[in-house]
């Protein structure tokens, strides 16, 4: 089918072009995510985190900085920033 779906892991490559398509050097781009451990959501996630480092860095926040009475060992959030390239000023 061509369905497309985070489940599939088919959003991928469109998720990161548009991330890269619309950042810069100076852009902060704050990911929040429930992690998820039914199905291949594993795969898909640890796919996306490794295809996302190609072109950004990424900082966790710790847990203990998450607002007290949403916290959740599951829910991450994430400081993400381009990588420096070449031509930026």
């Amino acid at each position: 089918s061509g369905k497309c779906s985070p489940s599939s892991g088919q959003s991928l490559e469109p998720l990161l072009k548009t991330l890269k398509d619309l950042t810069g050097p100076d852009t902060c781009v704050l990911c929040c995510y429930e992690q998820r451990t039914m199905g291949n959501n594993p795969e898909i996630e640890r796919r996306y985190f490794e295809l996302l480092q190609v072109d950004f860095e990424l900082e966790k926040i710790p847990l203990d900085k998450h607002d007290e009475e949403f916290r959740s060992a599951d829910i991450h959030i994430l400081n993400i920033h381009r990588k420096p390239t070449v031509g930026w000023f």
